[in-house]
């Protein structure tokens, strides 16, 4: 555990280079932070924290600059929680309203809200169609031949596709139809369609019952696992630390990779998590921090979404602008109910 002054020198340390991306000298934080202090304490105090691992020093002549640890006791310990306004609120709100109808668009819009907000790469991972709830089925007449199943899971998931069937159905056999499936269906999760059900479906509905398990079965199976969504990637890659050629290279492989972000944002854990640098396990993001929270819908956690960027990042404003992003998230995918 840090003293008084060393913790004072440190988040002065770590302030600073946040907002310049410049090693940190003593006397720049003995004319910046009236610690009360001389030059040459802070240059102790400075040393003392480099031995500890608290700060690294780039090159012999610099200043000082936050180790990983550094930033860890900054975030646990030393910085000031930034909430976000009322205001934030309704402008992120009205913002995500207008795609209230459609999860997978509400969803992709908040990556985009957030990776604007915070100006750094976002990354959204959507609820696998397994953990969907089937709220209405309609068989609609499109020829002779051809039906429109319309699915409806919750929330607000829409599935559309139009399938073949051997004889023609008429309006009103469509109708029974619809009302015999949603009777069979309704309240049902995706990951509940077992043989059983599948085989009652079958032999309950004739054609259109096979019809359906067919779509059920392998027309939706591509669909069974977590999407991911990203935005603004250009904003890391404005970040000096990604000037480099190779090191933004890295960075761009890693970043396609979904299984990556997969593991990294799947803790159901909830509240906002922050991960610093070489926690994170893959090579080619240790460069980098991720500030990460679940959504839910009711208390369920059904998905995950975060930020990532520079460890040299606003932490507390990261903190905020992810809280208020999963929350508001949440709250519209409640109020689908």
């Amino acid at each position: 555990m840090l003293d008084d002054r060393k913790s004072r020198v440190l988040r002065a340390v770590i302030e600073d280079y946040i907002e310049t991306a410049e090693p940190v000298g003593s006397r720049t934080i003995a004319r910046k932070h009236r610690l009360g202090v001389s030059p040459a304490t802070i240059r102790n105090e400075m040393a003392d924290l480099e031995e500890t691992g608290y700060l690294e020093q780039p090159h012999v002549s610099a200043g000082r600059i936050p180790s990983d640890k550094g930033y860890r006791f900054y975030v646990d310990a030393l910085m000031e929680p930034m909430s976000f306004t009322l205001e934030q609120y309704r402008q992120v709100y009205s913002e995500m309203i207008k795609h209230y109808r459609e999860m997978e668009r509400l969803i992709q819009e908040a990556g985009k809200l957030l990776a604007s907000l915070t100006q750094s790469a976002a990354i959204v991972v959507a609820p696998p169609i397994e953990q969907l709830t089937f709220q209405h089925v309609q068989l609609i007449p499109v020829d002779e031949r051809d039906v429109l199943v319309v699915l409806l899971l919750h929330p607000n998931v829409v599935k559309n596709k139009i399938v073949r069937t051997e004889r023609a159905f008429s309006s009103a056999e469509l109708i029974q139809l619809s009302v015999g499936l949603n009777q069979k269906l309704k309240g049902i999760t995706y990951r509940d369609l077992g043989p059983t059900v599948l085989r009652e479906i079958v032999g309950e509905f004739g054609e259109i019952g096979q019809v359906m398990v067919e779509l059920l079965v392998r027309g939706l199976s591509s669909e069974k696992d977590e999407q991911v969504y990203s935005s603004g990637m250009t904003h890391i890659l404005n970040q000096p630390e990604f000037k480099d050629v190779e090191k933004a290279k890295a960075f761009l492989e890693a970043f396609e990779q979904k299984e990556l972000w997969l593991n990294l944002l799947g803790e159901d854990s909830q509240g906002v998590r922050v991960k610093i640098g070489k926690e994170n396990f893959h090579s080619d993001i240790q460069d980098c921090s991720l500030v990460t929270a679940t959504y839910h819908v009711g208390g369920h956690v059904i998905g995950s979404l975060g930020i990532v960027g520079p460890t040299r990042m606003e932490y507390a404003r990261m903190v905020a602008m992810v809280e208020l992003i999963a929350s508001t998230l949440s709250e519209l995918l409640t109020d689908m109910k």
